[in-house]
């Protein structure tokens, strides 16, 4: 569904993402939100330059707890994780100045 994302389940949320050894970005959405397409534009340059450096995920909510777990109920969101902490959240349409903002807050650039 998103080329270049893995598909995450709530038993692998923490250990993948969280608590991952790379920073990761996860896309937590419905498939057939009208939304994702915009998301996932907004992410896919970024996946594609940084895939090396971030894991990126994408959450099906419809299936999964986890995003109520973590308080969010906007979909999609996008949520950075790094050091099992959550360091941006973006439940709104990100610019592209917001993605890059937070990816590189993730690589500490």
């Amino acid at each position: 569904m998103f080329e270049g994302f893995e598909e995450l389940t709530d038993r692998d949320f923490y250990e993948k993402a969280m608590a991952g050894e790379k920073p990761a970005v996860v896309l937590l959405t419905t498939p057939d939100n009208p939304k994702n397409q915009v998301f996932y534009d907004a992410l896919v340059k970024y996946q594609k330059l940084y895939g090396d450096k971030i894991n990126f995920y994408w959450l099906d909510v419809s299936k999964h707890t986890s995003g109520e777990d973590l308080g969010v109920f906007e979909f999609p969101t996008a949520l950075y994780f790094r050091d099992t902490m959550e360091l941006e959240r973006q439940d709104y349409t990100p610019s592209e100045e917001d993605v890059e903002r937070a990816i590189r807050r993730l690589l500490r650039l």
